[in-house]
């Protein structure tokens, strides 16, 4: 019988749904049956306890089409928000099937927004859809001294890589990370970069960095889930003046901002402007 038969069937129907989160190449597979359920090559695994969600609204309003899913306090994915979001988002394709069928729909798409632990054995993953994200505002160019690009992306055009410094991280407080290789750049070289470290198949989890000093990194979040005794990869920041963009990385021809940029504005009532 095919999906569509299973569907519209009185008795015969056992309907299985599937969620499918995903992190690079990484895969975290769930399903509400009471076994495994396997899908050409991948496996959905049965959560003890079970899991289930909210209910699938397709209604164009973000707020109202947020999909909540329950599942025990203990399941993998929900692991990965627990001290700090990751830096990466978390992807949800959710499907449906019924058991004995091979056909599984695609049902529902989006990312993981936040993750909350209502009691101790129970979790709630709120999930937001992709048209979600197209209703967010994107970064926009204006008329200011700063540049509006971000640091080694296609507009800046700085090679990250040739400024990075691999080191290992020789202490952890908590809140900050130390390598006696930092103190051989000037106090606040590494100021608004980011470290990132491996964390399996090629894929890096990073934390920005709030303040250097000497050998000192102190990280937004903490050090919470920062490896101790590995070696880290440190990028610097940038403040996004040209002084900085040409002195420090020697990137003035991609300067986006306008550095000499008047302090009066036409707007403020003057009419000798």
């Amino acid at each position: 019988m095919s999906f569509n038969q299973f569907e519209s069937s009185l008795d015969q129907g056992q309907p299985v749904r599937l969620y499918s989160f995903s992190r690079g190449v990484f895969r975290w597979l769930y399903c509400t049956a009471e076994r495994d359920v396997t899908v050409q090559t991948q496996t959905f695994r049965a959560v003890s306890g079970g899991i289930s969600d909210s209910g699938l609204k397709l209604s164009g309003e973000t707020r109202s089409d947020t999909l909540t899913i329950t599942a025990p306090a203990d399941i993998s994915v929900a692991q990965l928000f627990r001290s700090f979001p990751p830096s990466e988002p978390v992807g949800l394709s959710i499907f449906d099937m019924h058991y004995g069928d091979d056909e599984a729909r695609l049902s529902w798409s989006g990312r993981i927004n936040t993750v909350q632990w209502p009691a101790l054995d129970r979790c709630r993953i709120k999930c937001v859809t992709r048209e979600s994200e197209m209703g967010e505002p994107g970064l926009t160019d204006v008329y200011m001294r700063s540049c509006p690009a971000v640091l080694g992306d296609r507009r800046c055009r700085v090679d990250m890589s040739a400024h990075r410094l691999e080191t290992l991280v020789q202490s952890m407080d908590g809140q900050s990370i130390y390598s006696g290789a930092f103190e051989a750049y000037p106090d606040g070289w590494f100021t608004a970069g980011y470290i990132e470290w491996p964390i399996g198949n090629g894929e890096f989890e990073r934390r920005h960095i709030e303040r250097h000093i000497g050998s000192q990194l102190s990280l937004m979040a903490g050090t919470a889930g920062v490896p101790s005794g590995l070696v880290v990869r440190v990028y610097p920041g940038c403040d996004f003046m040209a002084q900085t963009c040409r002195d420090k990385f020697n990137n003035d021809p991609n300067f986006r901002g306008i550095p000499h940029l008047q302090g009066d504005s036409p707007f403020d009532g003057d009419q000798v402007w």
